[in-house]
C-alpha cells in the first residue's frame, strides 16, 4: 500500500510540475519575440561597451537594455552614466535596475535610489532581489513591499527580478500586483539561430513571467565577454 501511495504521489507531483505555466504563452512559440540585455560595470571591465555595435546586432536584435544604477543603501554602479547615456544615444530602449539588499533598510535603499536617479529611462524600473534575509522570509517580504511602494509612488510601478529558485522559495503567491522577470539560465540551443533559449521558467504558482532571463553567458557584438540575455513577448514599456 505504501509503495502504491508513493507512486501516486510522485506521479501527481510530476503532473503538477509539467503543467506549470501551461496557460502562459511559450517564449519559444512563433510570434513576436523581443530580446534585451542587462548590464553593469562588470561588462565594462575589459573594455567599455560599444553601444553602437550593440544596437546593430541582428541575431538576436537587442531592443531593450536594463542598466544597473544603484545597490543597497549606499552603492552606485561606476559604469551607470556611461552605459545609460550611450544606450539612449544609440536608440536602445533603456531602463534601470536597483540591486536590493534584504539585510539593509528599505527606506535607506530608496533614498540611495532617489539620490542617483532623477531619470529612469523609458522602461519601468526593476528591483533585483536574489539574496535571502538574515531576518527571515516574512521580514524580507515586508521590507521589499515598502521599497516597491516607494518606487511606485515616486516613479512608476516597478518590475521584480529574481531567480526561479528564489521565487519558488520566497516569493511564490506574493506581490501579485507586480510583473516578474525570472532568471532560469538553462543554456542556449546549438542551432543556426544563435543565442536561442532552451528551458523556460517553472513557477510553482503558475505565474506568467513578463521577461525571461535565459542565459548568463550570451555573446553579442559590442560587448567583450559574456552578457545576460533576455526575452519577452510584449513591448511592455509602451503599454
Amino acid at each position: 500500500m505504501l509503495k502504491i501511495y508513493t507512486y501516486i504521489l510522485i506521479c501527481n507531483t510530476l503532473i503538477i510540475l509539467s503543467s506549470c505555466n501551461t496557460f502562459c504563452q511559450s517564449f519559444k512559440e512563433n510570434g513576436e519575440k523581443i530580446y534585451g540585455i542587462d548590464v553593469s560595470h562588470y561588462q565594462n571591465e575589459t573594455s567599455k561597451i560599444n553601444w553602437r555595435k550593440v544596437s546593430q546586432n541582428k541575431n538576436p536584435k537587442i531592443e531593450f537594455a536594463y542598466i544597473r544604477s544603484t545597490m543597497g543603501s549606499n552603492g552606485k554602479d561606476t559604469a551607470f552614466q556611461y552605459n545609460y547615456e550611450n544606450a539612449i544615444k544609440n536608440k536602445i530602449n533603456v531602463g534601470i535596475y536597483h540591486y536590493y539588499r534584504p539585510n539593509e533598510d528599505a527606506q535607506a535603499q530608496f533614498k540611495n535610489f532617489a539620490k542617483h536617479n532623477t531619470n529612469i529611462g523609458e522602461l519601468p524600473p526593476v528591483i533585483d532581489i536574489e539574496q535571502k534575509s538574515k531576518f527571515g522570509s516574512k521580514k524580507l517580504r515586508k521590507e521589499l513591499a515598502i521599497f516597491l511602494k516607494l518606487i511606485e509612488e515616486n516613479y512608476t510601478k516597478p518590475i521584480i527580478y529574481t531567480q526561479q529558485k528564489f521565487y519558488n522559495m520566497y516569493l511564490r503567491n506574493q506581490f501579485k500586483e507586480y510583473d516578474f522577470w525570472i532568471a532560469r539560465q538553462s543554456g542556449i540551443e546549438k542551432s543556426p539561430d544563435n543565442n536561442q533559449p532552451k528551458k523556460e521558467p517553472i513557477l510553482l504558482d503558475n505565474r506568467c513571467p513578463l521577461i525571461w532571463q535565459y542565459s548568463g553567458t550570451g555573446t553579442i557584438k559590442g560587448i567583450e565577454g559574456k552578457v545576460d540575455l533576455n526575452i519577452t513577448h510584449n513591448i511592455f514599456w509602451k503599454e
